[in-house]
């Protein structure tokens, strides 16, 4: 039997201030987080 001795937790508590904010809004902090960890691999 192929046993996952892992679980994925799914649930997630999103900020009041995060669930306010529009779908551009969103978008351009994503944008932010994923060029910031694009600039940390280069350099690892």
């Amino acid at each position: 039997m192929n046993e996952k001795k892992y679980f994925i937790d799914d649930r997630v508590i999103i900020p009041d201030d995060i669930k306010k904010m529009s779908k551009e809004e969103l978008q351009k902090e994503i944008n932010k987080f994923e060029k910031e960890a694009k600039k940390k691999r280069e350099t690892a």
